[in-house]
C-alpha cells in the first residue's frame, strides 16, 4: 500500500483553494457608459450599432448596463440602422431583462413602432417588386448581406441613394480605379466613379 505524506496533501489542498478562488477574466475596454454615450454621438449609425453590439458581446456588463445597451441599440435598429427585426428583438430583451428600467416606457413605445413596421414591410414584399424595391424591403428588414447578394448577382447597380446607404453600412468601398462591377449595367453615372463593392473582409 502506498502512503502519501501529509505535506503532499496539504500542497493539494491548498492548490484546489488557489484555483476556487482565482478572480475571473474581466472584460477590458472603455465604460460602457462611455461606448453608449460614443454610440449615441456618432453620425454613422453602422458604425454606432457595430460598438453596442461589442459592447452586448461582454459578460460583465450589469443588468442595468445591457438593459441600457439593448434599449439604444434596438432604438439605432428601428431608425438609421434599418434593422427592424432586430429592433424588436432587442428592445423584446430588455423589457424582459429590466420591466422597471427608466428607459423601460420608450423601449414600449418604440417596440410598438417595430413591430407595425416589421408587419407592413413584410405585407409589401408580397407583390411584385422591381430589384430596387425588393433590396429596400428586404434591407429594412434586417437582412442586408441578403439584399446585398442580390445586387451583386444581378450585376445591376444600386440607386444613387441605396449607394449612400451601403457606403456608410462599408459594403460599397472608394477604390480610385476607372473599372468597377457596378458600373457594368449601370448607364453612364457619375456616382459610381471610383466606387466598387467592398472586399469580402471589409464586410465580414
Amino acid at each position: 500500500m502506498r502512503y502519501i505524506s501529509l505535506s503532499t496533501v496539504a500542497a493539494a489542498a491548498l492548490l484546489l483553494a488557489a484555483c476556487a478562488t482565482a478572480p475571473e477574466a474581466t472584460d477590458t475596454g472603455p465604460p460602457p457608459e462611455t461606448v453608449i454615450a460614443q454610440a449615441i454621438a456618432e453620425t454613422n449609425p453602422y458604425q454606432a450599432e457595430d460598438s453596442l453590439t461589442e459592447l452586448l458581446a461582454r459578460s460583465s456588463l450589469t443588468d442595468a448596463q445591457r438593459a441600457e445597451a439593448l434599449y439604444h441599440r434596438g432604438s439605432l435598429r428601428r431608425q438609421g440602422a434599418d434593422d427592424r427585426r432586430g429592433a424588436v428583438e432587442d428592445l423584446e430583451a430588455m423589457l424582459a431583462l429590466a420591466p422597471n428600467h427608466p428607459l423601460a416606457a420608450n423601449a414600449r413605445a418604440e417596440l410598438e413602432f417595430a413591430r407595425k413596421d416589421v408587419a407592413a414591410i413584410e405585407a409589401s414584399m408580397n407583390r411584385f417588386l422591381t430589384l430596387a424595391q425588393w433590396f429596400d424591403g428586404t434591407w429594412v428588414l434586417g437582412d442586408h448581406e441578403l439584399a446585398v447578394e442580390r445586387y451583386k448577382t444581378s450585376g445591376l447597380a444600386p440607386t444613387p441613394e441605396q449607394v449612400k446607404t451601403l457606403r456608410e453600412a462599408g459594403y460599397i468601398c472608394q477604390t480610385g480605379t476607372s473599372e468597377s462591377s457596378l458600373k457594368k449595367f449601370s448607364g453612364d453615372r457619375d456616382d459610381l466613379d471610383g466606387l466598387d463593392w467592398c472586399a469580402e473582409e471589409l464586410t465580414s
